[in-house]
């Protein structure tokens, strides 16, 4: 919770602001009462008009001045609502962008959307309804029980079982309600999960005839929202009718017994008014606390589910040390690494290193731990035992944009970004010049589709093919100098001819930096000067194409079964 309530500090002097003219509409309501009994005992009771009239002006006066001071609570109550969740949003966003592979798989991705956009919209309704209920709502009630006494009537315990009634309502609602809430919002996480798999997987599912399973399997989750949430309106829509039965029935009494003391001349018929406008102010203070009440439960679901976004413990630290020397060496010691709940290690006793000027690639089966070699190497996940050097230095003892500017990572499946193409290229070199960009959609051979740089590309690329969207991504990946460019079997939308071009133009532009390329293709890296075959984690052999083809077993088996397929030679 102190995550939350610490992003509330800024908002302070707006909200004592606030508390200010709350005090002053409250002060005004409150007079109203006094002002209507005085007309009645006074004005009418001695037939002068001219008291009624002064007394009504003194009236209208308050009643402006309550105007005026509820617009600018409610102008004040939206502002800071609306820049707390927009502050909130950027909280949690910046969190987000802190977190490891590891922080990543403990919330999926449609759970962390609706908890930025949908938890986040409910704090904000919530606070701006809070502001108005729970700050103005508890003064009115004090100020309107404090001027029942003031009255001196004897009908106070009619406003004593009123409350009593209020409270056992309240508390039944809620026990009734609380339950469905944190159930409705984990619903809402399922239906954006369903969606999403959906809208991305509808080539694969119109391929296979599935649309009518994957429309009910949405079916079932959106009848499932249906009906918990029908279960909580249908009970929370109890509550207000039967609070202004509450309020009718209490009013009614005050009528029934205050008449026998008007009678009686103990009680005079303006006071009655009053009694009755300050117990109502009363009551509807309470219907006001409750229906804010009712909706406290949700609110602490959503506050509780971003709380834990906010307070989870990000694994991968950032160090202190920042190096701008050319010529790096980034080496590998006895790296092993295992994925968070598995049983056995995802790599074991990893050693290589990678050299200016040098060329290094890593081929091995599905699942052999390529990938996870290349996202150790930017601290994407820390390694579980051993180390990676830098120059000597543990990476773990960097300055995480100083480690990762010195990195180019070319993704095994091409990302790209709506927008433009010079917005993705930008994500490679913030400051490049169209002249570096357009040098690199050449080196990246993707000019025969990029004439300019404000191209469109839609969202995850849908205007542009497999191999279209993997040549931008290369671009992107070298349009900045690094000293280690890491190329994660991004050639594999390719053709042959295209990616040895591309080849040939990243020989030139990485000649006097550290490459390391993955790939499942042996005529993507025969040329390495140093090839690196995995197999269920470990380093079987390392050497040249020449060498491996002559003495390891698993490379001469991946180099038989692609020389079958193509007919060739290698």
């Amino acid at each position: 919770m102190k995550n939350i309530l610490k992003i509330m500090e800024n908002k302070i002097p707006m909200l004592i602001l606030m508390m200010l003219f709350l005090i002053i509409e409250v002060y005004c309501d409150l007079t109203l009462p006094s002002y209507t009994a005085d007309i009645v005992n006074i004005g009418i009771q001695n037939t002068d008009f001219n008291i009624i009239t002064s007394i009504g002006l003194n009236m209208m006066i308050m009643v402006t001045i309550s105007v005026f001071a509820t617009i600018i609570v409610s102008y004040i109550s939206s502002k800071v609502s609306s820049s707390y969740a927009r502050d909130l949003r950027e909280e949690i966003f910046e969190k987000i962008l802190s977190f490891s592979n590891h922080e990543l798989n403990q919330f999926s991705k449609a759970s962390l959307i609706t908890r930025s956009t949908n938890d986040v919209n409910q704090i904000q309704h919530v606070l701006g309804i809070m502001f108005r209920t729970l700050l103005f709502a508890p003064i009115l009630a004090i100020g309107s029980i404090i001027r029942v006494f003031e009255l001196g009537s004897n009908l106070s315990w009619i406003i004593f079982i009123a409350f009593i009634a209020v409270a056992i309502l309240l508390i039944s609602v809620i026990s009734t309600v609380l339950p469905y809430f944190k159930k409705t919002q984990e619903i809402v996480d399922q239906i954006n999960r369903v969606s999403r798999e959906i809208l991305l997987g509808i080539p694969v599912i119109k391929a296979f005839v599935r649309q009518e399973y994957e429309k009910n399997r949405f079916d079932y989750y959106n009848r499932e929202y249906v009906r918990v949430n029908l279960k909580v309106f249908r009970t929370m829509f109890i509550l207000i009718p039967s609070m202004h039965l509450i309020m009718n029935l209490m009013i009614v009494l005050i009528l029934y017994f205050g008449s026998f003391d008007a009678l009686n001349g103990t009680l005079l018929t303006g006071d009655i008014i009053a009694f009755i406008q300050y117990s109502t102010q009363m009551v509807a203070s309470f219907i006001m606390i409750g229906g804010f009440v009712i909706m406290l439960p949700r609110l602490l679901v959503s506050v509780n589910r971003i709380e834990e976004v906010l307070s989870t413990d990000i694994s991968i630290i950032d160090g202190t040390v920042t190096d701008n020397s050319s010529n790096d060496i980034i080496e590998f010691k006895n790296v092993s690494f295992t994925y968070p709940g598995a049983e056995r290690k995802t790599l074991n006793d990893i050693n290589f290193s990678l050299e200016p000027g040098k060329t290094t690639a890593i081929i091995g089966g599905t699942g052999s731990g390529k990938s996870t070699i290349l996202n150790l190497i930017p601290r994407l996940q820390d390694v579980t035992s051993g180390e990676i050097l830098l120059n000597n230095i543990n990476i773990k003892e960097f300055n995480l944009k100083n480690l990762r500017n010195k990195i180019s990572l070319a993704p095994q499946q091409a990302v790209v970004f709506s927008g433009t193409v010079k917005t993705n290229l930008n994500k490679g070199k913030e400051n490049a010049t169209d002249e570096e960009m357009y040098e690199a959609i050449k080196n990246a051979q993707a000019d025969d589709f990029i004439k300019n740089l404000d191209i469109e590309v839609s969202q995850g690329g849908s205007n542009l093919s497999g191999g279209q969207k993997q040549r931008l991504s290369i671009a992107r990946a070298i349009v900045g100098e690094h000293s280690f460019y890491l190329f994660d079997d991004c050639f594999s939308a390719l053709d042959v001819a295209t990616e040895k071009k591309i080849r040939e133009r990243l020989k030139e532009i990485t000649k006097d930096s550290s490459v390391l390329l993955v790939s499942q293709r042996i005529s993507s890296i025969k040329f390495a000067d140093e090839i690196i075959v995995l197999d269920d984690g470990k380093i079987i052999d390392k050497g040249t194409h020449n060498e491996l083809k002559e003495r390891c077993s698993l490379y001469k088996e991946i180099l038989s079964s692609q020389l079958e397929n193509i007919g060739g030679s290698l």
